[in-house]
């Protein structure tokens, strides 16, 4: 029983450890003289406050976003998102920012940049021969869960306080 005990106190103090990555929603609207959009980001939490975009929907210009570009794949992308931004607490990209595609080809990236990193730079490149950079003002904000779902270790951390319930109170029976 001792051994048990042991084994379980070491399991138990492995899991403490182990951090699980975070998936949540953001949503995501700008304006410009030029061209403006909104949608939805999904993001898993890296580390911190540091969030690797992993899908993004919505509209731009009234063409739907059909699939994230991969990094590196326009005008230098990296696909993250921080929180705390750069300038009040907000959410913001960096200058690399986030590209996306566009259901009429275009491809557009949209990212930091502006007076005092208030304002977002957003790139649109149809691949038909036009380039434009506009400077838009961008908010991205979290959407809050309606269902939380638990961790992985939360859940293992639970299931050996079970069982190390139950060896307990099978301790004091069999004595």
């Amino acid at each position: 029983m001792k051994r048990f005990s042991l084994a379980l106190g070491a399991l138990a103090l492995a899991l403490v450890g182990t951090q699980c990555s975070k998936a949540d929603t953001f949503s995501f609207s700008f304006t410009g003289s030029s061209f403006d959009g909104s949608g939805t980001i999904t993001a898993t939490q890296v580390g911190g406050d540091v969030y690797d975009i992993t899908g993004i929907s919505g509209m731009v210009d009234n063409q739907s976003i059909t699939s994230l570009l991969g990094v590196n794949k326009f005008d230098g992308n990296d696909n993250v998102l921080y929180n705390p931004g750069f300038f009040f607490g907000v959410f913001n990209f960096d200058t690399s920012g986030v590209s996306f595609q566009l259901s009429n080809g275009d491809d557009v990236n949209i990212g930091e940049g502006g007076f005092l990193n208030l304002q977002e730079v957003a790139d649109l490149d149809p691949n038909k021969g036009r380039d434009v950079t506009e400077s838009v003002n961008i908010d991205v904000e979290n959407i809050p869960s309606t269902s939380p779902v638990p961790e992985p270790g939360t859940l293992a951390l639970l299931g050996t306080g079970i069982l190390g319930a139950a060896g307990a109170i099978r301790r004091r029976v069999m004595a």
